[in-house]
Order: structure tokens, then C-alpha cells, then sequence
């Protein structure tokens, strides 16, 4: 019987690890794009808040996710001279997964405009991860917001105040969730 446990296991594990593979596999089919704030700059104490932004863009890309980018990465044409939050709003709609950090130290109005562009259109907000860190119970994103995303039923996660690399594993575990149950969109984008 003990047997017959073990070879049920084994072929059970094979079929999560092929599963997981196949997955893996559209890791650079998804558009992501991460918003937040860009200043204050570097200082003495701190790494600047735009260079966490790239750091994070960075360590996704070096994860396989090779179209993942900051807003500022995106050029306007020269003949639109687009506005900066026009652009950031177009991404909004382009991506297919928007990652929003609120960070404490970060002067965060362009990522709450962001945010608030995505809340009123239920089209983006569906694909839309947002992140806060929390400094001894006081969390960086303002109460309305937060009121607005709940009534939306939409859960913000919680990170360490400038522990990069525990903002790193819940957006990285997230965008692995988000491509695991929308894997049907990339399927078809690459057999088009």
C-alpha cells in the first residue's frame, strides 16, 4: 500500500513541476510596469526612491519578467511631447500587470493619481497589484484610498519599511500568481 502512496506522490509532483515549467515558459510574454514615487533622492541613510523602483524592475527582469519597466522607461514621441501623467495613465491601460509601491519616505501624489485613475476604471484595476510598506503601524498609503480600494473588495499588501528585499518577494510571488491565473492571455498572444 505504502507503494502505492509513493508512486502517486511521485507522479502528482512531476505533474506541479511540468505545470509550474509551463508557466514559467510566458515569464516574457507579460508587460509590467511599476509605478511610485521618484524622489526624495538617494541621501547618506537612504538609497532614493526612484533607484528602489529600478532595483525592483531590475530583479524582475533578471527573473525572466524581461518586459518589466518603470514609467519613466518609456519615451514620448517627440511630435506628442506627452504630458508625464498622460503617459502614466496610458500605461496603465497598455500594461498587463501595474505594480503601485507606496513607500514612507516617498512622496507618493503621482502614484495616488495613478491609483486613483485605476480605481474608477474597473478594466484596469483588475490587473493592478498595489504595495504599501508600514513603519511601526502607521502604513503609507492614505486612509481614502484604502476606504476606495475596499469598497472596490480589493486587498492592499503590506511590506517592511525599506526592506527591499521583502517588497521584492511579495511582488514577485503576486506577479508568479497573476501570470498562473491569467496564463490563457500569454498562451494566445503567442500563438497569434
Amino acid at each position: 500500500m505504502n507503494l502505492n502512496v509513493k508512486r502517486i506522490q511521485k507522479r502528482f509532483d512531476e505533474f506541479q513541476r511540468k505545470k509550474k515549467e509551463s508557466i514559467l515558459a510566458y515569464k516574457d510574454k507579460i508587460h509590467i510596469v511599476i509605478y511610485g514615487a521618484y524622489n526624495p533622492p538617494s541621501d547618506e541613510k537612504h538609497l532614493g526612491e526612484k533607484e528602489r523602483l529600478i532595483k525592483l524592475r531590475d530583479r524582475l527582469r533578471e527573473d525572466g519578467y524581461t518586459n518589466t519597466a518603470i514609467v519613466e522607461d518609456f519615451t514620448s514621441s517627440e511630435a506628442s511631447d506627452t504630458p508625464n501623467l498622460e503617459k502614466s495613465l496610458d500605461c496603465l491601460e497598455w500594461a498587463d500587470l501595474n505594480i503601485l509601491v507606496f513607500t514612507c519616505r516617498g512622496k507618493t501624489g503621482s502614484v495616488a493619481r495613478e491609483l486613483i485613475h485605476a480605481i474608477d476604471d474597473p478594466k484596469i484595476l483588475w490587473k493592478c497589484r498595489i504595495f504599501e510598506e508600514i513603519d511601526r503601524g502607521i502604513p503609507a498609503m492614505e486612509t481614502l484610498l484604502k476606504e476606495e480600494l475596499s469598497l472596490q473588495r480589493y486587498t492592499v499588501t503590506q511590506v517592511k519599511r525599506e526592506d527591499d528585499g521583502d517588497l521584492y518577494e511579495h511582488v514577485s510571488s503576486d506577479v508568479f500568481k497573476f501570470l498562473r491565473k491569467n496564463i490563457q492571455r500569454f498562451v494566445s498572444r503567442v500563438n497569434t
